[in-house]
């Protein structure tokens, strides 16, 4: 029992949690001081409920990963800072064709604040020395960003209807989805944050700690710490530097080889994190870091050079998310791609579509843009979405129509048409639909033309072309994205302008046959 006592570095008090001032406030100062601080305060009350439950029975709770725990209760705070510059690919052709290799440097920077309540469900009957985390739920009280890219600002927010989400491991990674309204791609890209707050306490050793340990952090560890596709080489190391009032401080520091979006990534880490007693376990209260991070251009992101301030402030709290940890454990091991699939939105062509995570707005314009399906850093296949000439209100083109149009488009090109099908979509749009088959410079090519119109005229083409040996990962995504495409409306007319049209850019184009994107080169 001596043995045991010697490894015991935090208290047997479980504190009360910390108020809403002192959470907001610990976090804005993002120092180590701060929380302890406010925990010893804490300490001085006299535990209620589960807390004084906790400090009777006398039990001696260690530094080291959860076992045996079926579910945690939270609420964390993050801040995220970003500075650094972007990398894109110069003279990229509208095919995909690289005219260059140099990378110029665009700089950027951003601040995101993600604040939530969160459920984790651990692994039940875990045969190793902890229990890793399957699944969560997050209720977000905020969650916005704003980014400035050479200058010009954006900004993101999370609409109040997809304030309740679920985080489940997915094709490798965590990520997010609504129950209730899809996310839209802007907003998946605001809930991803570096680090992967319901995979926190993996930061902890495996074995019972003393007050002065040492421990390497795994490479499948930091994988779902910061939510990367792999870690080829985890050299990221914690060592506890300070043991006060039942909070134990922790160092971080290393570098991680590692993949993520199918490239190579290079992250070196410097910070600290607190530990202190839960009800069921120790748990990561407080985080602070900075992550200096190389990665390299992918065919769905630019690559950048940056560096990322990371704070988190975290306390034990009533989750209020009404689902059990055995229903987080089950959604883990159903497989319904449909919960995936996200809402493309595009500002300048006023438009929305369903998609799976695969496709990526590459150019957005009022008349054209073009998306492209990646997967493993090749390009799948293109889809080049163009507002067309409208006609006179209760015209339609026929398919007969379309498929002329695409002979002389295609000229020798043009093989056959594999398939043609006419319908009415569940946001009322007329579809007209036909594959044809075909090559360009000897290279087998499929096309699928898609023509979505109204009563009103306004009509709009969405081509898809992909080599002929991608059908079978393609599956039916343009039928997905097609049916569910919906128009936004115009933007207001600027003031002074003397155009009609409140969208003066987008007046049209005309159906073009385009090459197969092309592959990454190796």
């Amino acid at each position: 029992m001596d043995q045991l006592a010697s490894t015991t570095i935090l208290s047997t008090l479980q504190p009360q949690p910390l108020s809403r001032r002192q959470f907001v406030h610990g976090l804005s100062l993002g120092l180590a001081a701060t929380v302890a601080t406010g925990v010893a305060d804490a300490q001085t009350t006299k535990p209620s409920g589960s807390a004084a439950t906790a400090a009777s029975s006398n039990k001696k709770v260690l530094l080291v990963q959860p076992h045996q725990v079926s579910e945690l209760n939270t609420r964390a705070k993050i801040v995220l800072e970003v500075t650094g510059q972007l990398r894109v690919t110069e003279g990229e052709s509208n095919s995909g064709d690289k005219e260059s290799d140099s990378s110029p440097a665009i700089e950027v920077k951003g601040k995101s604040t993600l604040d939530y309540f969160e459920k984790i469900a651990f692994m039940e009957d875990a045969q190793g020395p902890s229990s890793p985390p399957t699944a969560a739920a997050r209720r977000y009280i905020e969650a916005e960003a704003e980014n400035w890219v050479s200058g010009k600002s954006t900004r993101s927010k999370l609409r109040s209807d997809c304030a309740e989400t679920r985080l489940l491991p997915h094709k490798g990674l965590w990520q997010q989805y609504c129950d209730t309204n899809p996310l839209d791609s802007r907003e998946v890209q605001l809930l991803q944050s570096p680090i992967n707050s319901a995979a926190l306490e993996l930061l902890l050793p495996l074995e019972p700690a003393r007050p002065d340990s040492q421990w390497a952090v795994s490479a499948q560890d930091a994988k779902q710490l910061f939510n990367l596709d792999a870690v080829h080489k985890s050299a990221l190391t914690a060592k506890i530097s300070k043991v006060e009032n039942g909070v134990a401080t922790v160092a971080l520091r290393g570098e991680l080889d590692a993949t993520a979006n199918s490239v190579p990534t290079r992250l070196d880490i410097n910070g600290n994190f607190q530990v202190k007693l839960a009800s069921r376990c120790a748990m990561v209260t407080w985080l602070g870091l900075v992550i200096q991070e190389e990665r390299e251009l992918s065919q769905a992101e630019p690559g950048f050079d940056i560096t990322a301030r990371v704070r988190l402030i975290r306390e034990e709290s009533d989750a209020k998310i009404d689902i059990s940890s055995a229903a987080l454990r089950k959604l883990a091991t159903d497989d319904d791609d449909g919960r995936w699939l996200v809402k493309l939105h595009s500002t300048a062509g006023r438009y929305t579509m369903l998609s799976d995570r695969r496709w990526h707005i590459h150019r957005d314009s009022p008349e054209e843009s073009i998306l492209r399906m990646v997967e493993n850093n090749t390009v799948i296949a293109q889809c080049t979405v163009s507002r067309l000439v409208e006609l006179e209100a209760g015209q339609q083109l026929t398919m007969e129509g379309l498929q002329t149009d695409i002979k002389g488009l295609l000229g020798k090109g043009f093989g056959e048409f594999l398939e043609s099908t006419e319908k009415v979509t569940s946001t009322k749009l007329r579809m007209i639909r036909t594959v044809v088959g075909g090559e360009l410079e000897e290279v087998p090519i499929q096309w699928i033309y898609t023509h979505l119109s109204d009563d009103s005229g306004r009509r709009l083409a969405l081509i898809f072309t992909m080599g002929g040996t991608e059908t079978e990962r393609f599956g039916a995504a343009d039928e997905q994205m097609a049916g569910s495409f919906e128009w936004l409306p115009d933007l207001p007319k600027p003031s002074g302008s003397k155009s009609d049209d409140p969208n003066p850019a987008a007046q049209g184009t005309k159906l073009t046959a385009e090459r197969p994107p092309a592959k990454p080169k190796r």
